[in-house]
């Protein structure tokens, strides 16, 4: 580089530590970026040492030119992944209609206490991939329904509706890892490679994002600078941090208070270990809004300790996509359906199959009345999550918000024939079964509540409405837990508005739709026009001016004049 065209100085990196950071990665990282794939590094030699140094637009360019396709890079995987590429080429898959699973990591090992670095792989694997604009990939929650499952491969694609299937094995020993991939073409049931990766736990992520990469490679994608830079990078750095947030998040998706409990405490321990972070941070008030979701009725404020997470998410990074989505998610649970859509879509921006954030969209636009902008969503959310039992009931509650209750039967049956142990669930067909006319099953499954389950929130609304058909709702009164819990959800308030709507009091069921509609649903079609339950109700003087509220927030948020 001559003087002429050096870049000033303010432009020099001059560690192997300021590189690491202006890219975003580990030191290792770019020093094996260095060695492999030509990073520009200088070096400048003294008489002792030698020193490494960088400019910040040699980087940019690197980035660029790797972000234009295999043509632009210099591979480090030799003949083998060029010829797997051009076979992938040849097959006319790839860009925009690759999509692809990873499914769940076995584990082999003395212990199995260190199974969860199988299950933290998945995850990390599948967030690297859902990050990527060009290939579509299956949520985890839909990957992990097929542990252990003895189909062949072609029938896990069709299942899944993918083009690529990872599968692999962990072994290890809590220090050294062997970990074994292969990535398999379903339509020929064949291995398109198998390679062997290996190294000590503090290099974890570093194989991740080999693998990432090495996919990546093989199935030509072509990534933007900014895809460059995120491929592989970590959310977590510190390894024990990681295990208790992979840890927090299993325990979590079971819904109990017990778990939650301990998803809390695993979370406060990773914090300690890698100080504040915006993904632990916005893990953590999701906890709380577990609560809410399921209708656990408990002391706290819940919603004040997520907006206490949502700020310190925040505060560690403000446009992270789970800060986004933790944004959206408080928005839409208080009401604020602008914001809640806004910050959502913000966040799929650069994470486009996250399933939380596609789901809560699809609802905020739902809740809204704006059934067109829902309907792509939704046809999102079942590709990249199609066995997931929440994702299954979606096209059935667009069908149930324009009016066709009979048709969203079978999605909410769907539902709970995969879940058969989630009252919300049940509730959820009670609802529908009611609003389609078909009341002799709805109260047979209002009356099926087991276990804990029977006292729980969606239980209570569940025989609320069944009460309500039977001209004996004034027996079946909720108790004050429950009924504080039920104020705290729209769905929950808007399922007793209804039930007090068919028992044809319209004062109360007033009450309960106003407090609905001030925690955001603001369906005006489908309340003024489609529901059955308050259909014959919307001219009474107590209904009148919540629907004429209703309709006004609906008009404003769906820009009609």
């Amino acid at each position: 580089m001559t003087s002429m065209t050096r870049p000033p100085p303010e432009d020099r990196l001059d560690s192997w530590k300021a590189i690491a950071r202006y890219l975003g990665r580990s030191v290792r990282t770019v020093r094996r970026w260095e060695q492999q794939h030509a990073l520009p590094v200088h070096r400048l030699m003294h008489q002792a040492k030698g020193s490494v140094f960088a400019f910040r637009q040699e980087l940019d360019g690197w980035l660029e030119a790797r972000a234009r396709g295999p043509a632009g890079r210099s591979s480090a995987s030799g003949p083998t992944d060029s010829m797997i590429g051009a076979t992938v080429a040849s097959q006319g898959i790839g860009g925009d209609a690759a999509a692809i699973a990873v499914l769940p990591f076995r584990f082999a090992g003395p212990d199995p206490a260190d199974a969860w670095v199988a299950d933290g792989l998945t995850e990390e694997m599948i967030a690297g991939f859902s990050r990527l604009s060009k290939l579509r990939v299956t949520s985890r929650t839909s990957s992990v329904a097929l542990r252990g499952s003895e189909r062949d491969s072609s029938t896990i694609a069709r299942l899944l509706d993918v083009t690529y299937l990872l599968e692999g094995g962990v072994v290890g020993d809590g220090r050294r890892l062997r970990i074994n991939v292969r990535l398999i073409d379903p339509h020929r049931d064949d291995h398109i490679w198998s390679r062997q990766f290996a190294g000590d736990m503090d290099q974890v992520f570093d194989i991740q994002e080999q693998i990432v990469r090495a996919v990546v490679d093989a199935l030509h994608l072509e990534l933007t600078p900014s895809e460059e830079v995120a491929m592989g990078q970590p959310a977590i750095s510190d390894i024990s941090a990681w295990r208790r947030v992979v840890l927090a998040r299993e325990v979590a998706y079971r819904w109990h208070p017990e778990a939650l409990e301990q998803a809390r405490s695993l979370l406060a321990e990773a914090l300690e270990l890698a100080g504040e972070n915006a993904v632990i941070c916005a893990t953590m008030g999701r906890v709380p809004l577990h609560y809410l979701e399921a209708g656990i009725p408990v002391d706290d404020d819940l919603l004040e300790e997520t907006r206490s997470w949502a700020e310190r998410a925040r505060a560690a990074d403000p446009d992270h996509p789970e800060t986004r989505i933790l944004n959206g998610w408080v928005a839409h649970t208080t009401g604020d359906l602008g914001l809640a859509i806004e910050e959502l879509e913000q966040a799929l921006k650069q994470d486009r199959d996250h399933p939380d954030a596609l789901l809560l969209l699809a609802h905020c636009f739902l809740r809204t009345g704006q059934t067109q902008r829902a309907r792509p969503v939704i046809d999102h959310v079942m590709a990249v999550d199609p066995l997931t039992p929440i994702t299954r009931c979606f096209p059935g509650y667009l069908d149930a918000m324009e009016g066709r209750f009979e048709a969203a039967i079978g999605p909410y049956r769907d539902m709970l024939e995969r879940d058969p142990s989630n009252p919300v669930a049940r509730l959820f067909n009670v609802w529908i079964l009611f609003a389609a006319g078909h009341a002799e099953e709805a109260i047979a499954v209002a009356e099926s509540f087991k276990g804990p389950a029977e006292q729980s929130t969606p239980a209570h609304l569940a025989r609320l409405l069944a009460a309500a058909y039977r001209g004996a709702i004034e027996n079946q009164q909720l108790p004050g837990p429950v009924s504080a819990a039920a104020m705290g959800s729209e769905m929950y308030s808007r399922h007793a508005a209804e039930a007090w709507a068919m028992a044809g009091d319209a004062e109360r069921a007033a009450r309960w739709l106003n407090r609905a509609v001030d925690l955001g649903f603001v369906n005006w079609p489908y309340l003024a026009q489609h529901s059955p339950f308050l259909r014959p109700l919307v001219e009474d003087k107590s209904l009148r001016p919540v629907l004429e509220k209703v309709k006004r927030k609906w008009k404003a948020l769906s820009g009609i004049a």
